[in-house]
C-alpha cells in the first residue's frame, strides 16, 4: 500500500510562479495524485489559475517563494 502525505489541503493558499513567470498566490481547489511503484507526484488544482501547480512548486508562504526562486542566485553571490 502507498501512503501519500501532501503539504497541502483543499482550501490552502499557496505560492507559486505562474507560466508568465509572475509570482501568484491562489486557493487550491483540488488534489491529484499520480502513484508508481517507484514514484508519487502530487498537483493541486487551484481557483483561479490553470494549469494545475506540481507540489514541488507550490510554497506555503511567500517568503519560502522567494527562497526558492532567489537560491541559487543567493549561492552564486
Amino acid at each position: 500500500m502507498i501512503q501519500v502525505n501532501n503539504k497541502f489541503n483543499i482550501g490552502d493558499k499557496v505560492y507559486f510562479i505562474d507560466s508568465n513567470n509572475k509570482a501568484k498566490c491562489d486557493e487550491v481547489t483540488g488534489i491529484f495524485v499520480f502513484a508508481r511503484t517507484d514514484r508519487t507526484q502530487v498537483t493541486y488544482n487551484l481557483k483561479d489559475t490553470a494549469p494545475s501547480v506540481n507540489e514541488e512548486q507550490a510554497f506555503a508562504t511567500e517568503s519560502d517563494l522567494k527562497e526558492y526562486v532567489f537560491k541559487d542566485l543567493i549561492e552564486f553571490v
